[in-house]
């Protein structure tokens, strides 16, 4: 792997006040339009610069990384997004070098790194029959670094162990079998899942394992490393209730039947790479921005619009006057995020960037950074007893953190209410996410947001609102000039000062 040390120099309005709405717009129907409903926040006078980030042109960013996604899916990718080593990930580095030079950063370099081989399923299909009746299962997705099946495919009697718990394991027999489980863990995707459920179906010798996550609709969900020796697949809900109906049904009976397939290359020799580019200031101190490249699916807010704020924040401070930078800023499109590798951050939290991180001042995660309110909510039709995903007119709520000294979380805090940044009351205690192996080393804030949709084939550009994405941007931007009329020493927490 090729080694490059970021070589920067360093860069360079408090407003306070009430803030008022503005109707949406309604089409001729009654019926609100997909961007015209959403509540739009009002600057005060003091903030109009930042009418200059416009949400409707950071939108239009998310539309061309989730068309990439699209092309690759389309190329007859199964397994399909910005995935890292792929055609997807290459076109995406391509079009945010373009962006960076377009807007007039410096030194834009595209730092590639060699991939460990890399898990990619060619194909797959899960069917079951049962009575003369057949059943396939549209929505099995199969979570990341599953094992593959035989050639010729697992056929495995079919199991229904309810939520998956202790009491619905206790005194069952699933050994070699197909079991299935449901989840109300609607935002679980990983190992942790219902509390261990995997786990415990997996050393109970279960020879497969099917989730159903308990979200309206039948959503396809890439689950990440599950930590199970067997194929181990995500199913929307629709097909999960089907499974079960039909295993319910067939009790004293033909036992139900799965045949599963699932064709896994660990495909070596690929690359990819992370996009930055330097705005340089009037000192030799940094302010850091990160947003990484990668997502599944059409990735939309995860993690799509992280990347149109990046880009949008470079469009922004490159009109401004070198002389009016307090510091340098950096702009990094990572890479490696969903592949479980996380190549930037290790390249980043190297000990040759220590220099680096001396001198910055801040660093902001731009990640999940727009998306509308979903909730699950009751049917009025009465057609799905389980509810179905409402939209509200509004962006969503957000988990945050910030890392740094009281004055930079009264900054932080303050630009998200004043610029319409609705966040979740408290604060999470570490930074996960992209920078989560060297947020330490720097002041450090991001907020992130992601529901139902998260990490799902339903996570497209219309759920992201130009609204949502105009005001986390602008917010970040107020945070940028607010930071740069503050000492380094001020924004670093005080026992990095003691030091």
């Amino acid at each position: 792997m090729k080694k490059t040390i970021l070589a920067i120099a360093g860069i360079g309005c408090a407003v306070l006040a009430a803030q008022t709405f503005t109707l949406p717009t309604r089409g001729a129907e009654g019926q609100a339009r997909t961007d015209d409903s959403y509540l739009k926040w009002r600057l005060l006078p003091a903030e109009q610069k930042y009418v200059a980030i416009d949400g409707a042109r950071l939108r239009s960013f998310v539309d061309d990384q989730t068309a990439m996604s699209r092309r690759y899916r389309d190329k007859g990718h199964q397994f399909w997004g910005r995935i890292s080593g792929t055609e997807g990930d290459t076109e995406n580095a391509t079009w945010l070098a373009d962006k960076f030079r377009k807007a007039g950063l410096a030194d834009v370099h595209e730092q590639p790194f060699d991939l460990p081989p890399q898990w990619l399923p060619q194909s797959w299909s899960v069917a079951a029959s049962a009575g003369g009746k057949s059943l396939t299962l549209q929505s099995a997705q199969p979570a990341h670094s599953t094992a593959a099946t035989p050639p010729a495919g697992l056929d495995l009697e079919a199991v229904d162990l309810g939520f998956g718990s202790e009491s619905d394991l206790a005194g069952r027999d699933v050994k070699g079998k197909a079991v299935f489980f449901y989840s109300t863990d609607v935002m679980g995707r990983q190992a942790n899942v219902s509390g261990g459920a995997i786990k415990r179906i997996a050393d109970a010798g279960a020879a497969a394992i099917f989730i159903t996550l308990m979200i309206p609709g039948n959503l396809k969900a890439q689950f990440y490393p599950v930590e199970s020796k067997v194929p181990t697949f995500a199913l929307g809900l629709e097909d999960g209730l089907a499974m079960r109906d039909m295993i319910g049904r067939a009790r004293g009976k033909e036992t139900p039947r799965v045949n599963v397939k699932l064709d896994v290359a660990m495909v070596p020799n690929l690359k990819t790479r992370t996009v930055w580019g330097t705005l340089p200031g009037t000192t030799d101190e940094n302010i850091i921005i990160v947003a990484h490249r990668d997502g599944w699916f059409e990735g939309a807010n995860d993690n799509a619009s992280g990347v149109a704020t990046l880009v949008g924040l470079a469009e922004y401070y490159a009109k401004i006057p070198r002389a009016e930078r307090r510091r340098n800023i950096i702009f990094l499109g990572t890479s490696g995020h969903h592949d479980n590798v996380a190549m930037s951050g290790h390249w980043l939290a190297a000990p040759e960037q220590k220099a680096m991180w001396a001198k910055t001042a801040l660093l902001i995660n731009a990640e999940h950074t727009a998306e509308g309110t979903l909730d699950i909510m009751r049917d009025g039709s009465g057609k799905s007893p389980y509810g179905v995903i409402g939209r509200a007119n509004t962006g969503a709520a957000k988990r945050w953190y910030v890392g740094g000294s009281p004055k930079l979380r009264q900054i932080a805090v303050g630009s998200f209410d004043q610029l319409g940044v609705a966040t979740y009351a408290e604060p999470d205690a570490a930074a996960g996410g992209e920078i989560g192996l060297y947020y330490r080393n720097a002041p450090a804030l991001q907020v992130i947001g992601g529901r139902y949709y998260w990490h799902t084939d339903r996570e497209s550009s219309d759920v992201v609102p130009a609204t949502a994405l105009a005001s986390i941007t602008r917010a970040y931007a107020k945070i940028i000039d607010d930071v740069n009329r503050v000492d380094l020493k001020d924004l670093q927490p005080a026992s990095a000062s003691a030091r």
